[in-house]
């Protein structure tokens, strides 16, 4: 998120009335309370700086090839995700424009309505230039109302006509043939069209509401006096119609019409799982519940609304009249923050109190108990204990709390009391462990410590252990053959009685010495390692595996990780929190889900190196300590999920410069063409700049090129002959797409450089040379007087 987005998200909190000093929660509601989401924390806004052609949409459409389309007052602009590709008008004044000659562009910039038919056309809806449509790459335009009337609004019906709303009627076009049969011509002007599961069409007019009969408007009354109709959408067996004053719902069969409580509704778009979202003249976004219900959504309140879109990979866009055009996804977590304190919240360690709640410990905004209810409270620790920054947690088999703090302290909270326990080297932090009845694991800097105490919670007594000396202990996680791992900055050692009895290092085959995180999976007797740096490490039948950014992980540094019950790992890092949804079949690479900032997970770093970075709490929800503050996410929100499979696409190619127009999937070169350009794409609406690429060139490339994330080739030349360009693209973490995307290459040899020709002008030569020879030799013969032979 941006500085402003930041401080905006802050604004709208203290807009709640949040006093300072208060731990605010946001996120998803099967986490936290019931319509506690931040829309803004996974929004981005997208304006002229980003290549948009100007900062507002008038209408947002994606097609079936996942391309996302934006009409505006500047043009028409194409968007994979990363790239806006403008598609300009000619001016009318532009007398080299003739009737039905192909154009790259449509009649007019000033673009107001878009729509797709089943031939997979474009259909481009102007405000001052009528019609136009773009199929096979070229925009063509339609003289239909003599090329000047305003477009409002688009349908297909199944006989592939198409029914069309303008400010002179409504007309209905044969688009192959060219046919225009108009209703209602000359009168006002109709804005809106709908067809109904029973096949009828819905035209609403700027002063009526009619449905079609027989090719004529039948007028429909409206509620309360209302005439005009600025939205209209089919919904069900139904319509979902707003006039200038309400939201309805429309039951044709019956006749009835049903008032929503939505006022002045302008725009609307069902997502996912069918619900509405309707945005209003007011500035408001409301969006319909499981229970019918319309809930407000606060955050994007004000934005001057024009049109609303869902995409295939479940964001939500808004256009707007001048403050750009958003994106917006739900957000997947929810974050425990704080506001008003001097320093920022770190996230340092979290637990759960054997209560259904939970201890969270940072840096250094002290101790937290959160209720099984959702309460907060804070537990000061500083007072005679230090300066209260929290390291690590532990809970003893009585439920009292054991703290160790960042300045090398040990603290006992009983009851909500903190009292000073023991103190090992002041100023570097400990990590605390419970290892049986009264006892506890104490590291502190690279010494570890078995300490007893008492049943008052006073040290009795403590052992260095001597096998462990000079590692740094970030985590300790019992071992299934005995022992415990402990995992630190010199591998994993697998310790019993205090006795190294196994060890995992770069010797032995780790990726990096510096390990942060271990969790063994006991069915398929498998270690998985989360190094510093080093990605993900697999354990099994004596053998490691490494996966890191370059064979499928989302992330190369591992601080935590976390099962959920179904499988699936969850791991912490710098990045964000990665999925591995089935970790179990990785071979050579490993499938992985990267969440970050784009999916409300801000910040996006975790806070690791800790040992109780991250936690399962008793509800099954992962709670994850970031650089400011917590994350908690419910698996059961992301019931199935797999890496997006990408769909590569060849956007154009230059030769010299110069766009070279491509017939189908080919592409013919002029003899000796140069500096061959292909530029490529992957529609990514989500992650764009996850996105990665691989080339070959059949013939030429003798492998596949890893691109990265560039988007073109340039070949100095191509060699003689036909040849097949591929490229194929995936997400971080995902696997490549398994249909390439292809361009035939012909780069025909010049006759006179074909090899027969050279072997046949070679022969001709020799033989020129050969009967040279002899005649000059027959011509020095005769002139010494010799006789020829006869």
């Amino acid at each position: 998120m941006s500085n402003i987005g930041v401080w905006l998200r802050l604004i709208w909190l203290r807009s709640m009335g949040l006093a300072a000093g208060l731990l605010v929660i946001c996120g998803p509601a099967s986490a936290l309370p019931a319509g506690a989401f931040d829309y803004r924390m996974g929004s981005r806004i997208f304006t002229s700086d980003d290549g948009l052609p100007q900062s507002g949409a008038n209408t947002v459409l994606q097609t079936r090839d996942g391309y996302l389309w934006v009409g505006t007052f500047g043009g028409l602009a194409r968007f994979d995700g990363l790239a806006f590709t403008i598609f300009r008008g000619k001016p009318a004044f532009d007398t080299s424009v003739s009737e039905g000659t192909p154009q790259t562009g449509p009649a007019s910039d000033r673009v107001l309505t878009l729509y797709q038919d089943d031939r997979d056309w474009l259909w481009v809806g102007t405000q001052d230039a009528g019609l136009s449509v773009r199929r096979q790459g070229m925009f063509h335009h339609l003289p239909v109302c003599g090329g000047i009337c305003q477009i409002n609004d688009i349908l297909q019906t199944p006989d592939r006509s198409l029914w069309i709303a303008t400010s002179v009627g409504v007309l209905n076009l044969d688009p192959v043939h060219g046919r225009e049969t108009w209703i209602g011509r000359g009168s006002i002007g109709y804005s809106r069209l709908a067809r109904d599961s029973q096949g009828r069409i819905y035209v609403a007019g700027n002063e009526d509401f009619f449905v079609l009969v027989d090719r004529q408007l039948r007028r429909i009354p409206l509620p309360d006096g209302e005439r005009r109709v600025p939205l209209l959408k089919a919904s069900g067996s139904g319509l979902l119609v707003g006039t200038e004053r309400a939201l309805y719902r429309y039951d044709p069969a019956h006749g009835q019409w049903q008032p929503l409580g939505v006022a002045g509704p302008k725009a609307a778009a069902t997502d996912a799982d069918g619900r509405w979202w309707v945005a209003t003249v007011s500035g408001h976004l409301f969006r319909e519940t499981d229970s019918g219900q319309w809930r407000d959504v606060p955050e994007l309140f004000g934005l001057g609304i024009t049109d609303l879109a869902w995409d295939n990979e479940g964001n939500l866009w808004i256009g707007t009249g001048s403050k750009g055009l958003s994106r917006v996804r739900k957000p997947l977590f929810g974050l425990v923050s704080t506001l008003g304190w001097d320093m920022n919240m770190a996230g340092r360690a979290v637990i759960g109190d054997g209560r259904g709640g939970l201890w969270l410990g940072s840096a250094c905004a002290g101790l937290w108990h959160r209720t099984p209810d959702g309460n907060m409270r804070r537990h000061p620790i500083q007072s005679g204990q230090g300066n209260g920054c929290v390291a690590s947690l532990a809970l003893d088999r009585e439920d009292t709390l054991w703290v160790g703090t960042a300045e090398g302290r040990l603290v006992r909270v009983v009851h909500g009391k903190a009292e000073a326990v023991g103190a090992w080297s002041i100023g570097n932090p400990i990590n605390v462990w419970l290892r049986g009845d009264r006892r506890f694991l104490v590291s502190s800097e690279r010494s570890m410590f078995d300490v007893r105490t008492d049943g008052e919670g006073r040290i009795v007594g403590q052992q260095r252990i001597a096998a462990l000396e000079g590692m740094n202990v970030n985590n300790i996680v019992p071992a299934a053959r005995g022992g415990d791992w402990f995992v630190g900055d010199r591998g994993v050692w697998r310790v019993v009685d205090n006795r190294v009895v196994e060890r995992w290092t770069p010797r032995e085959g780790l990726s990096s010495r510096f390990a942060r995180a271990l969790y063994e999976d006991k069915e398929t007797a498998t270690l998985w390692v989360g190094l510093y740096g080093g990605g993900l490490n697999r354990i099994r039948n004596g053998r490691v595996s490494r996966y890191d950014s370059r064979n499928g992980l989302f992330d190369d540094t591992v601080s935590c990780i976390l099962s959920d019950g179904r499988g699936r790992l969850w791991l912490g890092g710098n990045r964000g929190i990665t999925l591995l949804p089935a970790p179990r079949q990785a071979a050579t690479e490993i499938e992985s889900i990267g969440y970050a900032a784009s999916d409300g997970l801000i910040p996006s770093e975790i806070n690791g190196g800790y040992s109780t970075a991250c936690h399962r709490d008793t509800q099954g929800m992962l709670w994850f300590s970031l650089v400011e503050g917590f994350a908690v996410l419910d698996p059961a929100d992301f019931p199935d999920v797999q890496p997006a499979r990408l769909r590569p696409r060849i956007e154009g190619v230059a030769v010299s410069g110069r766009m070279q127009k491509i017939v189908g999937s080919s592409l013919a070169l002029e003899p000796f063409a140069r500096s061959v350009e292909i530029h490529y794409t992957a529609v990514n609406l989500s992650r764009p700049r996850e996105t990665n690429f691989r080339f070959r060139l059949r013939g030429f490339d003798p492998d596949w090129v890893d691109a990265g994330q560039n988007r073109s080739i340039l070949y100095p030349s191509i060699p003689w002959g036909e040849h097949v360009f591929e490229v194929q693209a995936r997400t971080q973490g995902g696997q490549w797409s398994p249909l390439s995307a292809r361009l035939k290459i012909l780069n025909p040899q010049p006759w006179y450089l074909r090899t027969w020709i050279l072997i046949l002008a070679t022969a001709l030569s020799l033989l020129a040379l050969v009967g040279g020879t002899q005649f000059g030799a027959s011509q020095i013969g005769l002139g010494r007087g010799e006789t020829p032979d006869k």
